[in-house]
């Protein structure tokens, strides 16, 4: 999780950095505007990946419980193929 506050934090950094030297403004207006931005864009990520996670979970779950359905079905199926052939 640490990893991904610094890859959208370092990300976050670069961009407003290399905008602020695009518009010519003063070193230190530049490093402080990127240094609040690491930390937004390090919360970003964090908010944004923990929605991705809560998508994958319940991507999972409704396979995972597709999966067992089907199982289940299968096993009905079978049980009343070997039924209906005991009775022949």
């Amino acid at each position: 999780m640490r990893y991904i506050f610094l890859v959208f934090g370092f990300v976050f950094f670069t961009m407003v950095f290399l905008a602020g030297l695009w518009a010519d403004r003063t070193i230190a207006l530049v490093v402080r505007d990127a240094c609040i931005a690491a930390v937004v864009g390090g919360l970003a990520g964090h908010w944004f990946w923990n929605h991705v996670l809560g998508a994958m979970r319940i991507t999972v779950a409704v396979k995972r419980a597709a999966a067992e359905a089907a199982s289940k079905a299968n096993r009905q199926k079978k049980g009343e193929t070997v039924v209906a052939k005991a009775k022949k």
